[in-house]
Parts: C-alpha cells; sequence; structure tokens
C-alpha cells in the first residue's frame, strides 16, 4: 500500500512537474525533524556557520539577504527558518521525509530530495550561494558541509 501510495505521488509530481514549482509552507518539515532521523548529521550541521545564521542579523533581516541566509522561499516567498537548514540544501522535506520513503531514494529523489552526493551536485546547488561576491570562506565542493563521524 505505501509503495503504490508513493509510486501514485511520484507519478503526480512528474505530471505538475514538480521541480519546477515552488513549496508552499507546508512542504517543509525544518531542520529538527529531519534530525529525527538523522541525529548525527543534525548535530554535526549545529556546529556550522549554517546553522548560526540567525545570530549575523538584527530581529528582522532583510528579504534580499533571506535567499541565502534562511530555508524557505525568500526572498520572493516566506523564509520558514532564518539558518541554512536542511531543506535550503535538500529541498523542502514534507514529501520524502517519511522514513519508507527515504529508505528508497528513486522515490525520494522524486519526491524533491536534492541529491547532494557529488561534489558536481554540491557545486550545483551550493554556488547559488557560494559565489564570488560573498565574503564567506572559499567554497571547496569536495569537502563535507557537515561532516559526520563514523560510518553511516
Amino acid at each position: 500500500m505505501v509503495l503504490r501510495t508513493a509510486l501514485g505521488l511520484v507519478a503526480l509530481a512528474l505530471a505538475l512537474g514538480a521541480g519546477a514549482a515552488r513549496a508552499a509552507r507546508r512542504d517543509w518539515t525544518g531542520s529538527a525533524a529531519c534530525g529525527g532521523c538523522h541525529p548525527a548529521e543534525l548535530t554535526a550541521w549545529q556546529a556550522t556557520p549554517h546553522a548560526r545564521t540567525r545570530d549575523r542579523f538584527g530581529e528582522r533581516p532583510a528579504a534580499r539577504c533571506l535567499g541565502c541566509h534562511a530555508t524557505g522561499e525568500a526572498p520572493a516567498g516566506p523564509a520558514i527558518a532564518v539558518e541554512v537548514g536542511c531543506e535550503a540544501c535538500h529541498g523542502a522535506g514534507a514529501a520524502y521525509a517519511e522514513a519508507d520513503v527515504m529508505r528508497d531514494r528513486p522515490v525520494a529523489l522524486a519526491l524533491g530530495l536534492v541529491d547532494l552526493a557529488t561534489p558536481r551536485a554540491r557545486a550545483a546547488v551550493c554556488a547559488a550561494c557560494h559565489r564570488a561576491p560573498t565574503r564567506g570562506a572559499a567554497f571547496d565542493p569536495t569537502a563535507p558541509v557537515h561532516p559526520v563521524a563514523g560510518p553511516r
């Protein structure tokens, strides 16, 4: 039943052109939800500047800043969190967050999980914010973004 539902969702997503669609607020789960199944990754991410983005801004960051320094649709739409959270890089997670969907990588990818397994893929996703005019550290697509100790 779950597989049939997941395959139906994949077909619907492909038919609607989900890759080009923008996510609504309900499509985002937040980094804490991701950490429920990926606690080592969440802990490692929490030690990065991406997790501490809120510290760089006052009470109301400018919308133009949130395009890179938030998770969500900013600056064109709402930011769900002023942090470069899991979904800022991996895509809005509500459609693929369920454990049985995440265990089926092709289905998760079809439902919006962004594959960052290769340096080329990371460069493509990360370059949108880590480009020459930024003042941050040089971007190395071969380096792990949030290294996790031990086997996965």
